[in-house]
This record gives C-alpha cells, structure tokens and sequence, in this order.
C-alpha cells in the first residue's frame, strides 16, 4: 500500500477527483450518482490495469476545510510494490492542478 497525502491548490472536491482520473488514467468504480452535487467531503474508489495487465486500486478520501481547502489521503493498493509506488509518485507531481 502507498499513502499519498492530498496537497492541491483545487478548492473543489469533484474537480479534484476529476483532475487525478484524467492525469492517472484511472476509471471511477464509484457511480456518479454517489458523488453528484457539492458537499464537504467525497470518498471514492479508482481501478486501473497497467500496460503488464497489473491490477491497481486507489481510494480517494477527502474533506473540504472551512478556509477551502481540501485534505485527505489517496491510498494505493497493488500486488506489486513498484506500480503502488509509481502512481503515487504521479499523483503527487499531478494533484496541485
């Protein structure tokens, strides 16, 4: 598992999401109707399948602050350390938006 703390200049959580699916490649196995409209705090749950065909799992947990700003996690499972740690390494170049 890979732990990648959420640090981004994005104010939005929905934009926020968007912006790591687009950047990773990833695919939301989190319905859009689970995560319709604005609130304080968004959980969703991310799938991608590597170019070796290597499963990996991510799970975006994150909450809106009183001043704006969004915190949480992004938690990253494979069963090969490497991919784990490679798409953490691209969330935390990508995620400042």
């Amino acid at each position: 598992e890979n732990k990648v703390a959420v640090n981004t200049e994005i104010k939005s959580l929905r934009e926020y999401l968007d912006h790591i699916l687009k950047n990773t490649n990833m695919k939301s196995l989190t319905s859009d109707s689970f995560i319709q409209g604005e609130c304080d705090f968004l959980s969703a749950n991310l799938y991608a399948k590597s170019s070796f065909g290597e499963d990996a799992l991510a799970n975006i947990s994150i909450e809106k602050q009183p001043d704006g700003n969004i915190e949480g996690f992004v938690r990253i499972r494979a069963k090969t350390q490497g991919i784990a740690l490679s798409l953490g390494d691209k969330i935390t170049m990508k995620q400042k938006g």
